[in-house]
């Protein structure tokens, strides 16, 4: 994995991307789609905004990112410790192996109702919404990383008498690391995927609820606005994501 992006990479995002908004445009525009249900994006983004304030938007941005980075970042830690020490443990896979196969099919959607029971209408409900959204991804691809590290490597570096602790550190994870990595990404667009179903749980702030408020409504300019800057802040979040993440591999990986 390289380290660097190229310009040209970057120039066949933005001509894809650019693409599929002009056909969109168009399509409404030209009365292909009806605009009514499924407005153009300059169209939706120009009427919503004549109905939303605009620090009310920031702010629902805010709280988003914020359900968002929290919920992940607990979802991928647990993922992170659990995923390495079932690859590395036999015990450990004994242990938590039926576990994560019985519950990773269950849509975060599901727990819903468990989480309101458990943890009431505040954040941390919606907090464990996402962070099951963040886990799952994780805690595969971190098992996965460390078992298929090459058996080669790890009897390398016993020779050298690395062994225990020093060899699953120094060895086992950073072999793991593409792995890993790409379960983190992964896991950081699924809890964006997550975010509305979180939300709903009696929000009063966030892209989530500025959605489901607007279909209550029938503003459909506003509910695509919403899905836009949701999809805006993943890609941008996510592109900061792969930067560290080609930082963090190359450490190991000689990029």
């Amino acid at each position: 994995m390289s380290s660097r992006i190229s310009l040209s990479d970057i120039l066949w995002g933005l001509t894809g991307t650019l693409a599929v908004v002009l056909i969109w445009e168009f399509a409404a525009r030209s009365g292909v789609i009806n605009a009514a249900i499924f407005p153009s994006p300059t169209l939706a983004i120009e009427s919503a905004f004549e109905k939303l304030d605009r620090v009310d938007v920031i702010q629902h941005i805010g709280w988003s990112l914020y359900r968002v980075l929290v919920g992940f970042l607990l979802g991928a830690l647990a993922g992170i410790i659990i995923g390495i020490a079932a690859g590395w443990y036999k015990f450990a896979s004994f242990l938590f192996l039926p576990l994560i196969e019985l519950f990773r099919p269950i849509p975060p959607l599901a727990w819903i109702p468990l989480a309101i029971i458990w943890f009431g209408l505040g954040e941390p409900s919606k907090f464990f919404i996402i962070f099951l959204g963040a886990f799952f991804p994780v805690v595969t691809a971190a098992y996965r990383g460390v078992i298929s590290v090459d058996p080669v490597l790890l009897r390398a570096a016993q020779t050298f008498g690395l062994k225990g602790v020093g060899l699953l550190m120094k060895v086992a994870i950073p072999g793991a690391a593409p792995d890993l990595a790409t379960g983190i990404r992964i896991a950081w667009g699924l809890s964006f995927g997550v975010l509305v179903a979180a939300e709903l749980i009696a929000a009063d702030k966030g892209l989530g609820y500025m959605i489901m408020h607007a279909r209550q409504l029938g503003n459909v300019d506003v509910i695509v606005v919403g899905i836009l800057l949701i999809g805006a802040l993943n890609l941008i979040t996510d592109g900061i994501i792969v930067w560290m993440i080609r930082k963090w591999i190359g450490r190991w990986h000689g990029e």
